[in-house]
Formats: structure tokens, C-alpha cells, sequence
């Protein structure tokens, strides 16, 4: 790689480690100025949030190749194997380097959210919370002296009333309160130090496993995928009450809690037998928060899915306006919200019943705690067993039990009870099928070439009838191919599993030979093509839409394509230009308008396999044919083309026509024998033969036709 650039040398090593980085990755990253030579690969590092890289001291062994190595002279590159004594093979084209001691060569972790597909929920946070093992060490360090610190006030108070004040040495008193202010002042500092560690921490936790669910819910398969989006959206954002739980305060209770022994064994030294209370009041406040939780387990486990479905309810609501608005349906979708309303009303009761009532016990039990102490604690001290300021010394640590430890129990339970609602919800998730090749390891070809081949394959959806059923269905390169059929034939289903989007439950969908479910998924996505039959988008600028997924397009590219289809009339006008606004689902725009912005996207992507599924069908007949011009342009000559239609007068622009009726294949036969027949029935009087009356044999195998022989 002689250009040296490291942007590059990055996608070329994740291509070596057979992994893959995101589209447009480093737009973000070319704004920034890099540091020069081997610290501009710290800077992208830190930049991404990714583990820091390791450095191979001295010359690289054969295993430990592919390496990302940065020469004084030439730059970075990615080193393969040795070639010889002194030289190496470089990835991306026949180059070779010759070896040096000024060169570095590093290892680095590209993070792949979905390397292991069998992790639980709570797995996820614990591993990402182990990857932070080392600043949590420093921050439980910083626990233990702040707790012993907090000793301080107790121990300062006792010396005043046992020593300053009878004698009256106000020397003591100085020592004594310069001391204390110091342990304050580092107190403090402490404390400070382990909030603003753990909370950066906690928001880099947020981040990761934030990072691993969005992937995880995007790579599950479209046909496994739970039908209420609104409520598989809440249960993703279920990690929210997760890191409710792992926020610094929570963590505190948490790393204070042990010290709650630490503190009895303190006051045992200090009063003797006074540490008898809270011996036996904190087993109970335990004893207690565990009741509690189980109380309310039950509860928040079922007002948790009624939750989620309020919010499925909602976003479905809010998607299906128009329809609900234009059909009078407001008062039916308003009866299902206050039902949903009032069952998590019920189910929420015993809950908040249960934590009010233990926010009261609890904090009883802080006062009769209190109460005990001092009324034991002033028999013992009249009695001579311990001096006053023990006792006042013995109050303050049992208040520093009571008060920061048990009070915040009830809380941080219910907190619990919820967050373990929200990882089993993620569990569910987490057991739903992902695309075999959505994580590393998937098959990367440079090209996809070959036949389309459909054997043997069956898919239902759900637990109901197969919805398609195809013995053998052979497509060759160069052929255009229409599937036409009635309403429900099994079109657009068929044309999803071509493009591996659904995954066949028997059989196998190949491309020259290779199982589309095996290839890596960028792979596949910038070999096949896939336009759905409604086109929806995403929200943000017009260029965003246009290029989602393909990196950097110029003006001219984009408008180049836009004339051609007839798009340009909708940014022509306008000030903004290809930046106006696209709001989310594509509202504002026409269902013409949104398939046009899906043409030119298609046609930008440049894939050797076209699927269409009625590309044209919200278009008017001028720009039907200015959309389905500029893709004829742009397809090759070998490339396939497969499209989806109910448009007999298009079928002039196929090699051959595939007619489809509940889910088989029942005939296929040169396009212009299919037109030529319509045109007979025509003149007959006869219906088209789009769906024949008899259900074919089982077992017919298509028949493969070349392009040049649907003449």
C-alpha cells in the first residue's frame, strides 16, 4: 500500500481479520487533524472508544501475522506473512516491504458487537464491567480509605468529650481539629475521585452494551424478528433501568455495604457490648430488603410487559396515524391504552404498596436502632463500662450504618426488581436467531458470480403454512427475470430470501455455488441488491438517504442519477438542494417520490444481483419509465435482474418470465412466449396466464433459459 494512509490500512486489516468496519466509519475522523506517524493511531483509537492497540516488540513471528505496521517512509500498512528473510507480503495487491527496525508493527482489537452469539444480558454488562477491572480496583481502593476516613468524626468527637473537655487542653484541640479537617479535606478528594471514576466508567459500560444490543436487535433475522416493533423497541430500551442500577450512587451502596461489618467491629472496640444492636438490626434490615425483593418480583416482572406493550401500543399509534384517523379508529386505540393503563396500574401496586411500607419500617427501624444505643449506651456509660464520648462515638457509626447504608436498601431494591425485568426481557431477545453471517467469520468473496440457485427450499412464517415451497429454481448471469402472480403468490417472500434478508428453514439459496447464508454480510449487501416494495426512509438529509450504506458520493454522481430518473424534480426547486430535510418513515413525500429516492440508491450501490419487488408501482407512466431506463443503463451485462410485478406492458423488458402461485413455482418460459400467449388470450377473450388453474406436480424442476434464447 504505497499511499500510506492509515484509514485505509484499518479497513484492510479488519478485511484480514475477517471482520469488517461499519460504512462512513471515518467521516468523522478525516475532519480531524491526526498527529503524524505512530500516534495518529492512538488518536483514531481514543477517537472510536476501541482498546488500546498492542505493540510487537522486535521482528513479528510467522503467527502473528496480519499486523498493522507503520514505516518512517512509506506510511501504514497491513503485513501478511513473511515472503523470504526480509521482506513481507502486503494486503491489498502483490506489494511487498522490506523489513526494518524503524518499522512498528501493532495488533488491535476491531470491536465486533455480535463475536459471541450464546452471552446472556447480564453477561454483557459483566464483561463489559471486566474490561474496566483495573479503574474499578483504583475505585475500590479509594472505597476502602474514604470508609476508614469516615472514622474521622466519631474518633474526634470521642477525644473531645473524654480528654479536651475535662482538662481543658485547648493544644489537643487544635491537633485534634487540624487532623480532623485534613481527613475531611482527603475524604473528600476520595470520594470525589471514585464518583467521577465510576461515572465515566459507567457511561463507557453505556456505551459498549448500548453498542452490543442495537447491533444484536439489527442483526436478527426479519423473519424471526417480533411483530410489535414498538414493544421490541422497549424492551431494548429496557438497558436504561439496567444502568439506572449501575450508576455511581447505586455502586456506592453497594461498595459500602461490607464496610456495615467493618463499622460493628469498630464499635465493639470502642463501647463493647453496644455493638450488639446493630448486630442484630442489620441481619434484619437484610432479612427484610430480601422479603421485599421477593415481594415485589412477581409484580415488576408482569408490569414490565405491560409496559413494554403500552410503548409497542404507542409507537404503533403514532405510525398508523393516518389509517386510525381516516377509519374513526381513536376511540378502539384509546380503549386499548387506558386497558394497558389500568393492568400496569395493577400490577404496579403491590410494588409501590410494598416499598412505601419498607421505606417506613426502614426508616423505624433506623430510629429505634438509634434509640437503643443511646438509652444501652447511657446505662453502660453511668455504669463506668465506657466513657461519654465512646458513646457519642458508638452513635455516629451506627448512624453512618443506618443512615447511607440501610435507608437507601428499599430504593435500590426496587431499582433491582425492575433491571432484572429489563435482562430477562434482553434474554428473549438475546435467544431470537441472528443472521449466520452477521459476526466475523462469514465467507468473503471478492465477487459474487455464478448462477442463482433455489434448492429445496421451504419457509413459513412462524408456525404457519410454508409460504413458499421451491424445488429448484436456476437463475443465470445476464438473464432478467419477472415473477408475476396473484396477490399473495409468494413474490416479495421469495425475493427476500434471494437477497438473504429471510432465511430458508430447509434447503439452500446459492450464488456461484456459494450459500448465501454463509457469506459475510457486507459481502452480500454490496454484491445483492435488495428494493423493497415500500420503500421507507430514514430520517435525516436527502444525501443521507441517497447514500446510506455507500460511503462518500459527489454532487454530481447523485444528480447525475436523479436527472436520469426523474428525481430531481424534488430537490431542484429547493434552496437546500440535496440537504433537504427527509423526515422519519419518508412523511412528507409521496410513495412515488420515497420508491424514486430507493431507485437511485440502487442504482448507486451497483450490485451484480437486482431484486426489485414492484419497484414502479406508485409511479406514473412517465416516470415509471425514466426510473426503469436508468436502471436498465446501470445494470451489466452479466448482472442479474430479478423483479417482482403485476405490470403485463414491463415484461418486454425481461429475457424470462417465472409465474408463481401459492408459494411454487409453477411455470417459467421465455418472455416474449409469455406475452406472445397474453396477447393470444387477448384476442381469444381469455384470461392471462398469470395463474393457472391446476396446482402443479410436486417435484417440478424449472427449466433454466439463457439470455440469448428468449428471443
Amino acid at each position: 500500500m504505497a499511499n500510506g494512509d492509515l484509514f485505509s490500512a484499518l479497513e484492510r486489516y479488519a478485511r484480514a481479520r475477517r471482520t469488517s468496519m461499519p460504512p462512513q466509519w471515518d467521516a468523522e475522523l478525516r475532519e480531524l487533524a491526526l498527529p503524524a506517524g505512530e500516534d495518529a493511531l492512538e488518536a483514531v483509537r481514543v477517537e472510536l472508544g476501541w482498546d488500546a492497540p498492542s505493540q510487537v516488540s522486535g521482528r513479528p513471528r510467522a503467527d502473528e501475522f496480519p499486523l498493522l505496521v507503520h514505516d518512517p517512509h512509506q506510511g501504514w500498512a497491513v503485513a501478511l506473512q513473511w515472503v523470504g528473510e526480509e521482506e513481507f507480503a502486503l494486503a491489498g495487491g502483490p506489494e511487498r516491504m522490506v523489513y526494518s527496525d524503524a518499522q512498528s508493527f501493532f495488533t488491535i482489537a476491531i470491536p465486533d458487537p455480535l463475536r459471541d452469539d450464546s452471552v446472556t444480558a447480564f453477561g454483557v454488562f459483566a464483561r463489559a464491567i471486566k474490561a474496566r477491572s483495573r479503574v474499578l480496583m483504583i475505585a475500590g481502593i479509594a472505597t476502602v480509605f474514604a470508609n476508614i476516613l469516615t472514622l474521622a468524626t466519631s474518633l474526634y468527637a470521642m477525644q473531645l468529650y473524654d480528654r479536651v473537655i475535662p482538662l481543658a487542653s485547648f493544644e489537643t484541640l487544635a491537633v485534634l481539629t487540624t487532623g480532623v479537617l485534613f481527613a475531611l479535606v482527603l475524604d473528600l478528594t476520595l470520594r470525589s475521585l471514585r464518583a467521577i471514576l465510576i461515572e465515566a466508567e459507567a457511561q463507557n459500560i453505556d456505551r459498549e452494551v448500548s453498542e452490543f444490543f442495537f447491533a444484536r436487535a439489527q442483526a436478527i433475522r426479519l423473519d424471526a424478528r417480533p411483530k410489535g416493533v414498538g414493544t421490541m423497541a422497549a424492551q431494548i430500551s429496557g438497558q436504561e433501568q439496567i444502568r439506572q442500577v449501575m450508576s455511581a450512587s447505586s455502586l456506592f451502596v453497594f461498595a459500602d455495604l461490607p464496610f456495615a461489618i467493618f463499622f460493628v467491629i469498630v464499635i465493639a472496640a470502642i463501647g463493647g457490648s453496644i455493638a450488639l444492636i446493630p448486630i442484630i438490626s442489620l441481619p434484619i434490615a437484610v432479612l427484610m430488603a430480601i422479603g421485599l425483593a421477593r415481594i415485589i418480583r412477581k409484580g415488576a416482572d408482569r408490569a414490565q410487559v405491560t409496559g413494554n406493550q403500552k410503548n409497542g401500543l404507542l409507537v404503533e399509534m403514532l405510525d398508523a396515524s393516518e389509517t386510525v384517523k381516516a377509519n374513526l379508529g381513536g376511540w378502539q386505540m384509546l380503549s386499548r391504552w387506558n386497558r394497558l393503563i389500568r393492568e400496569i396500574h395493577h400490577y404496579e401496586d403491590p410494588v409501590k404498596r410494598a416499598s412505601a411500607v419498607s421505606g417506613t419500617v426502614f426508616s423505624t427501624l433506623q430510629q429505634v436502632t438509634y434509640v437503643a444505643v443511646m438509652g444501652f449506651g447511657a446505662y453502660l456509660a453511668a455504669t463506668g463500662q465506657i466513657t461519654t464520648g465512646g458513646l457519642l462515638a458508638c452513635s455516629i457509626i451506627v448512624g453512618r450504618i443506618n443512615g447511607p447504608l440501610i435507608a437507601q436498601l428499599p430504593g435500590l431494591i426496587v431499582q433491582w426488581g425492575y433491571a432484572r425485568s429489563s435482562l430477562r426481557a434482553l434474554d428473549g431477545l438475546l435467544k431470537l436467531p441472528v443472521e449466520r453471517s452477521s459476526s466475523s467469520g462469514g465467507l468473503r468473496p471478492e465477487a459474487l458470480t455464478g448462477p442463482v440457485v433455489v434448492g429445496e427450499v421451504a419457509f413459513a412464517y412462524g408456525q404457519g403454512e410454508p409460504a413458499i415451497q421451491i424445488d429448484r429454481l436456476e437463475i443465470a448471469p445476464g438473464e432478467r427475470v419477472a415473477l408475476v402472480g396473484g396477490v399473495g403468490a409468494g413474490k416479495s417472500t421469495l425475493l427476500k430470501l434471494l437477497s438473504g434478508l429471510y432465511t430458508p428453514q430447509g434447503g439452500a439459496v446459492t450464488i456461484g455455488g456459494l450459500d448465501l447464508s454463509q457469506i459475510a454480510e457486507d459481502v452480500a449487501r454490496r454484491q445483492v441488491g435488495y428494493l423493497s416494495q415500500g420503500t421507507r426512509l430514514v430520517r435525516g438529509s436527502l444525501r443521507e438517504n441517497l447514500t446510506m450504506g455507500l460511503g462518500s458520493l459527489s454532487d454530481e454522481e447523485l444528480m447525475e442519477t436523479a436527472r436520469a430518473t426523474g428525481l430531481d424534480a424534488l430537490f431542484g426547486g429547493q434552496s437546500r438542494g440535496l440537504d433537504i430535510e427527509v423526515h422519519e418513515g419518508g412523511a412528507g413525500l409521496s410513495g412515488g417520490q420515497r420508491a424514486l429516492v430507493g431507485i437511485n440508491r440502487l442504482i448507486h450501490a451497483r450490485p451484480r444481483i437486482w431484486l426489485l419487488d414492484e419497484p414502479s408501482a406508485a409511479l406514473d407512466v412517465a416516470s415509471e419509465k425514466a426510473a426503469l431506463d436508468a436502471l436498465q443503463n446501470a445494470i451489466g451485462k452479466d448482472d442479474i435482474l430479478v423483479m417482482a410485478t403485476h405490470k403485463i406492458p414491463l415484461l418486454e423488458r425481461f429475457t424470462r418470465v417465472v409465474i408463481m402461485a401459492r408459494g411454487r413455482v409453477i411455470g417459467s418460459e421465455p418472455a416474449a412466449d409469455f406475452l406472445r400467449k397474453v396477447r393470444e388470450r387477448r384476442v381469444t377473450g381469455q384470461p392471462a396466464p398469470q395463474q393457472p388453474v391446476k396446482q402443479p406436480p410436486a417435484g417440478l424442476v424449472t427449466t433454466q433459459i439463457k439470455p440469448g434464447n428468449a428471443k
